[in-house]
């Protein structure tokens, strides 16, 4: 058994445009993928064969972007099939809209329909998924597509990251009562004076990030992931004014957590 798990921050940001940084993608250990966007252009080949396991929260683009490539990539070399995680409809959008033939080969059809490079794999919110010492437990959260937040229970900590999200309960609930956390990682990817469109886009910003943090009731290491970079300066300005007892924190591509 190991010791711990890691959460490695590969991409963390809202859009392109900060050098260093990608959108969406966490590498936990060395086999298991939260998302997949251009963040995982940080890696090299050889620790993107030893992925086996991808969670996808969403269908947007900034968090799928990477997927294709990746089993393009490690695809004709893998002795299993690469593992794609996540509810029906983000599921079916992938099928449709992704892996079509037209614009990506269907990688579950590759080099066989009986032997594929890639397997999709169906979640059910609020089950969990073991994988070793590791357990994945998904929640439904608010966003203009069906998304999904995502908790890590290892024997030594736990993680929740929230996905995309606006005004939601859920998260917090499980939070509170049955899934305590050491950190939480949540967005907030405009600046308050742009809240009509964080309200539109189903994003936070950071007075509507304070109000969702006055539901969590057990203490834990708030991170902020999802700046959008031309607000970046304005939106971390406004994240400084916390009224909460400890301060908020910026995730960063590179940083790596214990759990």
């Amino acid at each position: 058994m190991r010791k711990h798990s890691t959460v490695e921050v590969l991409g963390c940001s809202g859009s392109i445009g900060i050098p260093g940084e990608g959108t969406t993608c966490f590498l936990i250990d060395d086999d298991i993928l939260i998302d997949a966007g251009t963040g995982l252009c940080n890696i090299d080949f050889q620790r993107l064969e030893k992925i086996n396991h991808v969670f996808i929260t969403h269908a947007h683009l900034d968090h799928i972007c990477g997927l294709p490539f990746l089993v393009d990539s490690v695809g004709v070399g893998r002795s299993v099939p690469l593992k794609v995680y996540a509810i029906a409809e983000t599921i079916h959008a992938l099928r449709q809209h992704i892996f079509n033939e037209s614009i990506w080969p269907d990688f579950t059809r590759i080099p066989e329909p009986d032997h594929p490079v890639m397997e999709y794999v169906v979640i059910e919110p609020e089950t969990d998924i073991v994988l070793d010492d590791r357990t994945i437990h998904t929640v439904m959260v608010e966003h203009t597509v069906p998304a999904v937040g995502v908790f890590l229970t290892t024997p030594t900590g736990r993680w929740c990251f929230s996905g995309d999200t606006h005004r939601t309960d859920r998260l917090y609930d499980l939070i509170n009562t049955g899934r305590p956390v050491d950190y939480l990682f949540i967005e907030s990817a405009f600046p308050d004076e742009e809240q009509w469109l964080a309200d539109l886009a189903k994003h936070l910003c950071p007075a509507l990030l304070f109000a969702e943090l006055q539901k969590v009731h057990v203490p834990c290491e708030v991170w902020i992931s999802h700046l959008k970079p031309r607000e970046y300066d304005r939106i971390q300005q406004q994240l400084q004014k916390y009224p909460g007892a400890q301060p908020l924190k910026q995730l960063a591509a590179g940083q790596v957590f214990h759990i």
